[in-house]
């Protein structure tokens, strides 16, 4: 009986990096280039593990429209890359969707609210300010009530409240994945609305 249950405690470990782009908006990216998910509890596998604040993204658009999404890259689209397996028994790599992520600021201006499934960049992005396949977007000041997407010229300086976004991220693996050490990375792509 304890060699199964040892098996559940095997050590998984889930990290990424980040990538940030900006053509023409001026941005400020604070972050820990790698943040890891351990789980070698039963509890951390059933209620998994949430990292507060791991992305805090400043943004100064200078006389621009904006859009801002977020999509994972990873070598075989829509599961996490493998760095080391660390059994035999296992459903395999999990899902990039198994990472959640929640965008936020203080006027609640992102298009997406609470957490989300990631979203592979090689099949789909996450838009969080504008719509990037349909430019432009109309524009949306800081402080208007509706639409949510503020994506006009603004600064993080003046209104950190429309311009100032904190990213969490989320991982509730379950214990149906084999256990080892994956990788993903999450790119955040800022770009001038054309």
């Amino acid at each position: 009986m304890k060699s199964r249950i040892s098996a559940v405690f095997i050590l998984f470990i889930l990290a990424f990096s980040f990538k940030s782009y900006g053509q023409g908006v001026e941005f400020d990216l604070k972050a820990n280039p790698s943040v890891d998910f351990t789980f070698n509890t039963i509890d951390k596998y059933v209620h998994g593990i949430i990292v507060h604040d791991a992305v805090i993204l400043d943004v100064i658009a200078n006389g621009t429209q904006w859009d801002m999404y977020i999509g994972a890259s990873t070598a075989t689209a829509g599961t996490w890359d493998n760095i080391q397996y660390y059994s035999s028994t296992g459903d395999g790599a999990p899902p990039i969707s198994l990472l959640q992520v929640q965008i936020r600021n203080s006027s609640n201006t992102p298009l997406i609210t609470g957490y989300v499934p990631m979203q592979d960049l090689a099949t789909t992005t996450l838009d969080i300010i504008g719509d990037h396949h349909n430019a432009p977007d109309p524009p949306v000041n800081c402080g208007d009530a509706s639409p949510k997407g503020t994506n006009t010229a603004g600064s993080y300086i003046i209104s950190p409240q429309c311009y100032r976004f904190k990213v969490d991220f989320r991982i509730v693996p379950g214990t149906t994945y084999r256990a080892g050490l994956y990788n993903a990375e999450v790119d955040i792509i800022i770009a001038r609305d054309l």
